[in-house]
């Protein structure tokens, strides 16, 4: 393996790792400037995608490298849309809630709070709020799937 290839798949790592703490802290997507700064960093990182691919540094079949790099952004939007449409469908602010299992006794559910932005919520919601929780975690790992089985199905 080649040092070409080595900064390949870190860069293919990183992009992965760095959609777990946007969706995990998607709370602070709701501050408009927030979300801004993190939708340019996200771009630049596919950026990188597409410089690579045009100095054919690419080890995967197709534009699937394009995907990995812009799954970032693409979980950025997918996140603030899944945001919209909630607020939108049942007028009530969507909220992140974790569920801690006790060793005793029914599971805990806290809410869940971003970097940056406390999480206000009211626990009165809670079936609402583990709906949005699925929903804002599920549909950007479903949607990145999706578009890697249609690049790898189209283009290899």
């Amino acid at each position: 393996m080649g040092l070409l290839e080595m900064y390949f798949w870190m860069v293919i790592i990183i992009c992965s790792v760095l959609n777990f703490p946007i969706i995990l802290f998607s709370e602070d997507l709701k501050d408009r400037k927030r979300f801004k700064k993190y939708l340019k960093i996200s771009f630049s990182i596919g950026l990188i995608g597409i410089f690579m691919l045009l100095t054919n540094c690419n080890y995967l079949c197709g534009y699937q490298y394009l995907i990995f790099t812009f799954s970032p952004f693409i979980t950025l939007l997918v996140c603030k849309i899944v945001m919209i449409l909630f607020r939108k469908i049942s007028k009530i602010e969507g909220f992140q809630v974790t569920n801690k299992l006790q060793l005793f006794g029914p599971a805990l559910t806290e809410l869940s709070d971003g970097i940056y932005q406390k999480n206000n919520g009211d626990l009165k919601y809670e079936h609402y709020y583990n709906r949005y929780t699925f929903f804002i975690t599920a549909t950007p790992v479903v949607i990145s799937f999706a578009l890697l089985i249609l690049v790898k199905e189209n283009t290899c």
